[in-house]
């Protein structure tokens, strides 16, 4: 990215630490004006208020507190080596934040990053750039390769509907986050709508015969029921 996209931030934000090691392991304290310009290459905007609310089940965030995150791709090429920033994503807003050494939440441009991983304890997320309906959005990686499996995300909030009327009571007397997710499979860059089931997972791949029969041959030998496990184990044995 451009060196001038940032000048305007750098100077509020000179004096702001982010607390961060870089992807091998090295753990070390660098100023927003290091990152921004040595890793991230982006420009932090609002600060966010970030928080869990009371009374309500599931969060908006990836995580309930922070995770940890480094850059896989910028600008399409590959970062070999990233600083790991302290950081979440809000599913709801589809919108990446990081905390910085004041402990508040920033949102860096995104625009030119093409894929990150977060890390919460031994769980690792993949989230990829993907053109949806002409609308560019951060989802999931499930499986990687030639053909590639992605989940969108959609943060519902459920107001509490308690209703108690006496001998009578229904409803939650709680909000609630519920996520509801669809599915992509992406060949090209182009992705494709596809649902959780075994025949309409194999006609998304029925113009590829080496592909479909890969997946098909796999399937015929799994045991489970068909789910989003099968479909990335399914399209690992596509991707050999």
């Amino acid at each position: 990215m451009k060196k001038n996209i940032v000048l305007s931030t750098i100077t509020l934000l000179a004096g702001l630490s982010l607390q961060a090691q870089d992807s091998t392991g090295l753990a070390q304290t660098v100023s927003a004006r290091n990152s921004i310009d040595n890793n991230l290459g982006v420009r932090f905007a609002t600060a966010l208020t970030f928080h869990p609310k009371e009374n309500t089940v599931g969060t908006p965030y990836l995580y309930a507190d922070w995770g940890r995150m480094w850059l896989d791709s910028l600008e399409h090429k590959r970062v070999g080596r990233s600083i790991v920033y302290d950081a979440n994503i809000d599913l709801e807003k589809n919108m990446l934040i990081v905390k910085g050494g004041d402990g508040k939440a920033y949102a860096p441009e995104t625009k030119d990053i093409q894929a990150f991983h977060l890390k919460k304890g031994d769980a690792e997320t993949a989230f990829v750039a993907v053109n949806l309906n002409g609308t560019p959005r951060f989802v999931e990686q499930l499986a990687g390769g030639k053909y590639r499996l992605v989940r969108d995300v959609k943060v519902v909030f459920k107001q509490a509907d308690f209703v108690d009327k006496g001998m009578v009571q229904s409803g939650k007397n709680y909000d609630e986050y519920k996520k509801e997710y669809t599915y992509y499979l992406v060949k090209d860059q182009v992705p494709v709508k596809i649902s959780l089931r075994k025949k309409a997972f194999l006609e998304a791949l029925s113009q590829d015969p080496q592909a479909h029969a890969a997946a098909k041959g796999f399937l015929d030998s799994y045991k489970e029921s068909f789910d989003e496990t099968a479909a990335r184990l399914a399209l690992e044995a596509v991707n050999k």
